[in-house]
Order: structure tokens, then C-alpha cells, then sequence
């Protein structure tokens, strides 16, 4: 029988605590964050405090609670702290704390964060190797450093982006035929619809368009699973041409775990849709979506490069039902 190695077992266990602790950690630090505390205008997820605080104190808490002989071990504090900041995003998502998306979206800040978190105090137990005790008192103020960050950063005010994206497909139909499946939306099939990341990340997919009065100052009204609508006035049209309609979310009937009714809030809102139809000369046509939204956080650097991703596959996905039924409609006798 091979020889029990207690030394290997200590390990072992005392590195299961690391990574526990740590992931306890962050479950306390989202559940405190979520409007439990008593000041919840103080405190936020879509803050730097808590997207950088919360994985720097999991890898330092990480290293913290290590056995001995793995404090100094920098594969050890770059990569073990991947494993607490990993399995905390799957407990968030699984709770319903957040959406998956979300949580994919943070998850590389958590990562790359964390590591450094770690790396950080494996230089610090490096250069104290030499000397008693390890650096409780800084790992204090570690763990405590995005509940003092975040309230003096929500009183910084946030910058207001607005960004453009556009997506074009090729229509082999005339611009009447497409004009005519962008004023209005009729519901939308299953079978018409492509695969779509967006919906895989749990997002809802547009359900159908109304539109009343058509022309300036027109209102075109978009209906979206789990309650989410979209309200809009007509601020230009030409017919077969194009038209873009004004947008402001209505939250009122949305029936969802996921954040949407904070469309139009204090973080994110969308602005307006432009439809644009440009014939060319092979016959085919063009057709342009084009959407506004505002990004305000103090991290839109990184923020927006998510949410133009997930609003050209929107895009795609709503011009290939639009494609499709022109098509149809045109090659029709």
C-alpha cells in the first residue's frame, strides 16, 4: 500500500480553504452589494470598487489562507485564484444573482484581477519570509477596500457615451418590398428565426413592431419577450428609403430574474434605430440598422466592447427576418 503522506493531505485541505474562503468571500461581498446594506446608493456592482476590489481581495485572500509552502509559489498565486473567482461567477449565475452574460462580461476583469491579487501577496510573503507573521493587518484593509472605494467613487460622476452600431445585409428583393417588412414587424415565428448569441445568453429575442400614424412623428411600437417593449416616435421618414424612430424602454410589464428593467436607467439606455435602404447597382439592396445607445459607467472602456457585440447580433438577427420575408415577399407572382 503507498504510504500516507500527511504533508501532501495538510496541503491539500489548507488549499481547498484558500479557495473556499475566497469564494465565500466574494458570495458576501455580491449579497451586500445586491441593496442589503443600509446605504444601497453607496454600493453597486457596475462600480470599479466592486469589478476590481472584490477579485484583487479574492487572490490576496487566496494566498492569505494558503498553506505555508505555497505562499511564495507565484504558479500557485496566479492560477489558484482563477479557481475561487471561477467557481463565485458560477454560484453568482446559478443563484440568479446575475444574469449569465453578465457574468461572462466580468469574468476576464475577475480573472486577470484576481492574479494579480495573488501575485501581489506572494511578493509580499516573498519579502516577509524573512520575518514573523504574515500581513493580517494589510489583508484586513484589503478585504474591507471596496466597501471604501466604491461610496467615494458613486460620487464621481459618470461619463455619458453614446456609441453607434451598424449592421448590413444584401437583399435580393426592391426597396419597396423591403420597406414594407421594416415599418411594421409582424410576430415573429420560431422557424424564422436564427441562432442567436444574444438568446443563448439569456437575453430575449424582439417579438413583433406596431406602427401607428406612419410618417413624422409617426409611433412604432416594439414588443420583446419577458415583458420588455420599446416605445418609439418617428423623427425621420422617407418612405422606401429608411426612417429612424426615437426609442425610450418600457420596463412596467417586465417579467424577468435578468436586470432589464434598469434599461433606460442610470447605466444603459438605448437611443434610436435607423432603418436605411440603399439599392445597388447589381439589382440587391443594402439594408443598413443603425443603433444608438448610451453607456454610463465609469468603465465604458471595456463595457461597450460587450454591448456592441450583443447589439450586432440583435442587429443580425432581426435583419435576417426582415431579409428573409422580403425576399419571400418579392419573389412572390
Amino acid at each position: 500500500m503507498p504510504k500516507f503522506n500527511r504533508a501532501l493531505v495538510s496541503t491539500a485541505i489548507l488549499s481547498l480553504v484558500s479557495v473556499g474562503g475566497a469564494i465565500i468571500y466574494g458570495l458576501l461581498a455580491r449579497y451586500l452589494f445586491k441593496d442589503s446594506l443600509p446605504v444601497p446608493d453607496w454600493f453597486g456592482v457596475m462600480t470599479i470598487g466592486f469589478l476590481v476590489g472584490v477579485p484583487f481581495a479574492q487572490g490576496a485572500l487566496t494566498m492569505f489562507l494558503a498553506p505555508a509552502n505555497l505562499r511564495t509559489n507565484w504558479l500557485y498565486a496566479i492560477f489558484a485564484p482563477w479557481l475561487s473567482c471561477g467557481l463565485f461567477c458560477v454560484a453568482v449565475a446559478v443563484l440568479a444573482w446575475e444574469a449569465w452574460f453578465c457574468v461572462v462580461m466580468a469574468l476576464p476583469i475577475f480573472l486577470i484581477i484576481s492574479s494579480i491579487g495573488g501575485a501581489v501577496f506572494c511578493l509580499i510573503f516573498a519579502i516577509r519570509n524573512r520575518l514573523s507573521g504574515p500581513p493580517a493587518g494589510l489583508m484586513v484593509l484589503v478585504l474591507l477596500s471596496p466597501y471604501i472605494l466604491t461610496p467615494i467613487e458613486n460620487r464621481i460622476p459618470t461619463h455619458d457615451e453614446l456609441r453607434r452600431v451598424e449592421t448590413t445585409t444584401i437583399v435580393h428583393a426592391d426597396p419597396r418590398a423591403i420597406w414594407l417588412n421594416i415599418i411594421r414587424l409582424p410576430e415573429i415565428g420560431e422557424g424564422e428565426r436564427p441562432v442567436s448569441l444574444f438568446h443563448i445568453a439569456g437575453l430575449p429575442r424582439p417579438m413583433e413592431a406596431r406602427l401607428s400614424n406612419p410618417g413624422m412623428g409617426g409611433f412604432r411600437y416594439g414588443q420583446w419577450e419577458d415583458g420588455l417593449a420599446f416605445a418609439g416616435t418617428i423623427s425621420d421618414w422617407r418612405p422606401d428609403h429608411g426612417f429612424t424612430v426615437l426609442l425610450k424602454a418600457d420596463t412596467s410589464r417586465v417579467h424577468s430574474p435578468l436586470p432589464l428593467g434598469e434599461i433606460g436607467g442610470k447605466y444603459f439606455d438605448m437611443v434610436d434605430d435607423s432603418y436605411v435602404i440603399e439599392p445597388r447597382g447589381d439589382g440587391t439592396v443594402a439594408l443598413h440598422l443603425i443603433s444608438t445607445y448610451r453607456l454610463s459607467t465609469h468603465f465604458n472602456w471595456y463595457g461597450h466592447l460587450w454591448t456592441d457585440f450583443l447589439l450586432r447580433d440583435i442587429q443580425h438577427h432581426i435583419l435576417t427576418v426582415v431579409k428573409n420575408r422580403a425576399e419571400s415577399d418579392f419573389s412572390s407572382p
